[in-house]
C-alpha cells in the first residue's frame, strides 16, 4: 500500500525528534537525544526510535538513581513524533559510567563474545531493549557473520542470548547492512 511507505529519512526524523525534546524544558538540561534513530516495524507502523542519553558526567551522577526517563518515536509515514516517558528509567546506557555503562555491563556478562553494533529497539508493548549481535569469524580471511543475538533490558540490566532461529519476531535489527553487503559481495566473488 503506497500510503504506508516511509517518507522520512533519518535526518528528517532527527530534526523532528530534536523538536520534541525542545518542547520538554525540564528534560533538555538533563538529557540529550541520541542519534540511533533505529527504523523498526512497531505494531505494523514504520517508526524510528531513539533513546534519550545522559547529558554528561554530572547529569549522570544526578540522574542515575532514576535512570533515563524516556525515548522518542517518529512515525516515518506521517511524521508524528512523541516522547514516551517510562515508569522506570533506563539505567544501562552508552552514556552511563561504571557498571551501568552498556558496553561494560555486556562485557562482564559475556566476556568471550565479540559484539557487533548495538541497536535500540522497542517491543510491541513499547518496552525498550538493546539488541546486540554476537559476531563470529570463520573461513579464509576470517569472514564476519552473526552467530547469536543478545537482548538486554536497559531498565533492569537483564540480558539473554538467543540463537538466530530463536530471536523474537519483534526484533528488526540483527544483521548490520554493511555486513549483509559484505556477504553479498563475497558470495559473488567466491
Amino acid at each position: 500500500d503506497p500510503t504506508t511507505l516511509p517518507l522520512l529519512d533519518r535526518d528528517s526524523s532527527s530534526k523532528l525528534g530534536d523538536r520534541v525534546m525542545g518542547q520538554m524544558p525540564e528534560m533538555v538540561s538533563q538529557f540529550y537525544v541520541s542519534d540511533y534513530y533505529t527504523q523498526i516495524n512497531f505494531n505494523n507502523k514504520i517508526v524510528r526510535v531513539t533513546p534519550l542519553e545522559y547529558n554528561g558526567l554530572f547529569k549522570y551522577l544526578n540522574n542515575r538513581k532514576n535512570g533515563v526517563t524516556g525515548y522518542i518515536t517518529v512515525n516515518s509515514v506521517s511524521g508524528e513524533s512523541k516522547l514516551v516517558k517510562l515508569d522506570k528509567g533506563m539505567k544501562y546506557m552508552p552514556s552511563a559510567i561504571f557498571g551501568e555503562d552498556l558496553y561494560r555491563h555486556l562485557r562482564f556478562s559475556y566476556p568471550l563474545d565479540v559484539f557487533g553494533k548495538e541497536n535500540f529497539e522497542i517491543d510491541n508493548s513499547g518496552n525498550p531493549y538493546w539488541i546486540v549481535p554476537v559476531i563470529k569469524y570463520s573461513g579464509v580471511g576470517l569472514k564476519r557473520d552473526v552467530s547469536s543475538v543478545i537482548i538486554l533490558n536497559p531498565i533492569t540490566g537483564e540480558s539473554k542470548k538467543y540463537k538466530l532461529e530463536d530471536v523474537p519476531t519483534w526484533v528488526d535489527h540483527v544483521f548490520e547492512s554493511d555486513l549483509i553487503m559484505e556477504q553479498v559481495d563475497d558470495w559473488g566473488s567466491y
